[in-house]
């Protein structure tokens, strides 16, 4: 069977076939149907927070005393050193934090323009929005409470606290770890990477699982199993797929949904490309490693949040053990939603988005190689096996 013929009769099986047709053909469209639904929170009350006095006046200890007695707040830490509260929230032990600055006192009885500050670890996606969200209310009330008494205390006018009450509570919000602060724009490019591994390598398992258990073996399984030409064609239908549906979302879909995309055309072309063919070379391994299992579904899918979390987009690398950070690079995921978000919806250069290819490329090599190994080692099987029998 020529590796022509063994692509042909692979696409049409992945089109066709019902263990892995409704993975390869229609659960992309499903995805990005119901996915990028608007996202919702509920705002939390007790935020952990910590605060940063650098004033160190009547003024601002009269704050500190009104954060502490707002409900919606638990106050952990009161510190002079911004330094030991962002330690505080990098380890987990706050979700905010409250800096009041220096020269707050004075600014405030001159009327020159000051601001107490709130600080969210936007590197947690939800956690940081609903910190901002649920705390900037109750401070606003507790700071405009001890400012105006504060300002009694030192003898301003009646007229001039009435002022202060009626003027419009003043919030500014500047994310900076999820610049545009929200779930539809930042985590769905990430998690569709995810989806597309997931979906892709559960896909072509279902497949070979499918020509393994048939009562007649097919010649396109032999023929894979005893030529790295057959296979690597079987696997190129796997590339096609990947290519096409990553295109899918990040062209049309993204573009109906109002997300970034194609920011850097080349870039993005090129790391969807090399992102579709490091999965297919994955898809090829987990196939036949698998395939004569009743487990591929379970593996596949088992892996794709954990792979969220291990890649360090959603979740901060710093925060991931070096084990898990050495176990992500294995995965194309990691680099592909890296460099696939770079390239399309930050718009990165080439240079910027070259690590991220030369990974995947290597991943690509990798995978294809050791897939090499095992149809070569399961071919030497099925010989020795219709030798024995004659």
């Amino acid at each position: 069977m020529t590796p022509a013929r063994c692509f042909a009769t692979a696409f049409r099986q992945c089109c066709t076939n019902m263990a892995c047709a409704p993975l390869f053909m229609a659960a992309i469209v499903l995805y990005a149907a119901y996915y990028c639904w608007p996202y919702m929170a509920q705002l939390p009350d007790h935020i952990h927070c910590a605060i940063v006095d650098a004033d160190g006046t009547a003024l601002s200890r009269r704050l500190v005393m009104e954060f502490r007695a707002t409900p919606d707040l638990n106050v952990l830490q009161v510190t002079r050193d911004r330094a030991e509260a962002i330690l505080a929230m990098k380890a987990g032990e706050v979700s905010a934090i409250v800096e009041i600055p220096a020269r707050f006192a004075e600014d405030v009885a001159a009327a020159v323009p000051t601001a107490v500050t709130l600080t969210a670890n936007g590197a947690y996606l939800v956690g940081g929005r609903m910190a901002t969200a649920g705390a900037s209310g109750p401070l606003k009330a507790a700071a405009d409470k001890a400012v105006a008494a504060w300002l009694a205390e030192q003898g301003a006018t009646a007229a001039k606290l009435a002022l202060m009450e009626s003027e419009a509570p003043g919030l500014v919000t500047v994310p900076a770890y999820n610049t545009i602060s929200g779930y539809l724009n930042f985590a769905v490019p990430i998690v569709f990477v995810i989806v597309f591994q997931t979906l892709m390598c559960a896909g072509f398992g279902m497949l070979f699982n499918a020509w393994y258990m048939a009562k007649e073996r097919p010649e396109v399984l032999d023929a894979a199993l005893a030529s790295p030409a057959c296979l690597f064609a079987v696997q190129m239908t796997v590339f096609f797929l990947c290519l096409f549906w990553t295109l899918f979302i990040e062209g049309p879909v993204f573009y109906l949904q109002g997300i970034n995309s194609f920011q850097n055309i080349p870039g993005t072309l090129g790391m969807c490309a090399a992102f579709s063919l490091a999965v297919s070379s994955l898809a090829s391994l987990l196939a036949l490693l698998l395939g004569p299992t009743h487990f591929v579904m379970q593996a596949v899918v088992l892996s794709a949040l954990p792979c969220v979390f291990i890649s360090g987009n959603l979740w901060p690398t710093q925060n991931i053990p070096l084990f898990f950070q050495a176990l992500g690079a294995l995965f194309p995921s990691t680099p592909g939603s890296y460099g696939i978000i770079r390239a399309s919806q930050c718009g990165a250069d080439a240079a910027e988005a070259a690590p991220y290819m030369a990974h995947l490329l290597l991943l690509a090599l990798l995978y294809f190689l050791l897939a090499c190994l095992v149809a070569r080692h399961q071919a030497r099987k099925v010989a020795a096996a219709q030798t024995a029998s004659v």
